[in-house]
C-alpha cells in the first residue's frame, strides 16, 4: 500500500536543547494497515518532507487490519524531498 496523510498526527514538540528556533522536534503518531516491511521501504514517506525534520519521532501502529503492532521510529534523514527513517525497537 501506499502512505496515507488521514493516519498520521502531530501530536506535540520536544525542546531540543540547542534553543535556535525551529529546532524543537515533533513527535507524531501513524496508524495504517501497512506492515513494516511497506513502511519501510524507501520513499514511503516522502510525502511528509515538509512536515518531518530529522530527530523527529514517529509512534506507528501498524498491521491494524491483520496482526496490529506497535513500532518506533526517528526520522534520520530528510533532504531533497526524501524521507528516511530508522528503527528504534527492534526486538
Amino acid at each position: 500500500m501506499a502512505f496515507d496523510v488521514k493516519g498520521f498526527r502531530t501530536v506535540d514538540f520536544m525542546s531540543n536543547p540547542s534553543g535556535l528556533a525551529g529546532a524543537n522536534l515533533g513527535v507524531h503518531k501513524y496508524v495504517t494497515n501497512d506492515d513494516t516491511a511497506a513502511i519501510e521501504t524507501a520513499g514511503y514517506f516522502n510525502s511528509l518532507a515538509t512536515r518531518v525534520k530529522v530527530g523527529d519521532h514517529i509512534d506507528m501502529t501498524l498491521a491494524l487490519a491483520t496482526a496490529p503492532m506497535r513500532r518506533n521510529y526517528i526520522v534520520s534523514a530528510n533532504a531533497g524531498g526524501v524521507v528516511t527513517i530508522a528503527k528504534q525497537n527492534v526486538a
